[in-house]
């Protein structure tokens, strides 16, 4: 099928104009222009999406949550029928209106915490689908032993990771309370609009806190050289947007993802490296390894400002 035809599924005018968007790395993107408005066209990848009626189900729910909520949302999905989705050349599709973003989410990196702190203290008490939407997302020991069975990462590295994955063991325990998190907290899922909008909620998960938190941390800190303030403001806006939620565990824990998150991509860019078929679309094998390192090195830093980091945490859950 044309794919400008798509949008009729969704009751909308043939699709005049259809650009692709190649920012994200899983899903076909498409800006489409139908009747003279904007809308975003998506295609859900089914090698890794195994269950994309599952994932859409999850953005209902998570629809749902926001509904009655100010100063934060969600897209909306436009109807196709009875369902938020339509299928189409064995293809799940959906569709929202585009929002115009109206300055950097990037650039305000309290409000990028404040908003992920939000989205959890929201879903609080719903419940997302029983089936995972990517099964073992955040799973570091499923990463680790991909990398392992290359065997062409040097070992005193590999040593290393192995231990990162021991610590994240003994912190991460079946004690510790698992909520619903975004799952891919970054600023670049935030569109600054008027009403500021959290997307890409398809890795929406049951997980820890601190997934979401140390995700944060990883992406506004990249490429800073001076990154304590950024960790400062996170930290406080994640605080603002919990309003009190988490535990002391929880946030005990906090400090950890950073060290989670970003091993985690480290090594799944090492992976990706020695890979012929690659998670990261448009990547070279040069460029996966040359992303791995600069990870290594933030985890370094993370590592040694680890008393910094903790104190400001602290400070901001009081």
């Amino acid at each position: 099928m044309d794919i400008r035809i798509i949008p009729a599924l969704f009751g909308l005018p043939e699709a005049f104009e259809l650009t692709e968007l190649n920012a994200g790395h899983i899903n076909q993107t498409f800006l489409a222009v139908c009747g003279g408005e904007k809308y975003i066209l998506q295609a859900l990848n089914r090698s890794v999406f195994l269950s994309p009626e599952a994932v859409m189900d999850n953005l209902s729910r998570i629809e749902a949550a926001f509904e009655d909520v100010s100063g934060i949302a969600v897209p909306h999905f436009i109807a196709a029928g009875d369902k938020n989705y339509a299928t189409a050349d064995n293809k799940v599709w959906r569709m929202y209106r585009y929002i115009t973003a109206v300055a950097d989410a990037a650039a305000d990196a309290a409000a990028a915490g404040r908003l992920f702190g939000a989205f959890i203290r929201i879903m609080d008490g719903h419940e997302l689908n029983k089936t995972p939407a990517i099964e073992e997302f955040h799973g570091f020991d499923r990463y680790f032993a991909a990398l392992s069975a290359q065997n062409r990462t040097e070992q005193e590295l590999m040593s290393k990771l192995d231990r990162l994955r021991d610590e994240l063991g003994q912190v991460f325990t079946a004690s510790l309370k698992k909520r619903i998190i975004h799952g891919d907290a970054k600023p670049d899922n935030i569109i600054i609009s008027d009403t500021p909008t959290i997307i890409d909620l398809d890795t929406a998960m049951y997980g820890y806190a601190a997934i979401d938190y140390g995700d944060l941390v990883r992406s506004v800190c990249r490429g800073k050289e001076q990154f304590m303030t950024e960790i400062s403001e996170v930290t406080q806006g994640f605080a603002l947007g919990l309003d009190g939620l988490l535990g002391a565990d929880e946030i005990s824990s906090l400090y950890y993802g950073t060290f989670w998150l970003t091993g985690e991509l480290a090594v799944r860019y090492l992976t990706d490296a020695h890979s012929d078929v690659k998670y990261f679309r448009g990547k070279s094998s040069a460029d996966c390894l040359a992303r791995a390192e600069e990870l290594l090195r933030q985890l370094d830093i993370f590592t040694a400002c680890g008393e910094e980091i903790k104190e400001i945490i602290n400070k901001a859950f009081a």
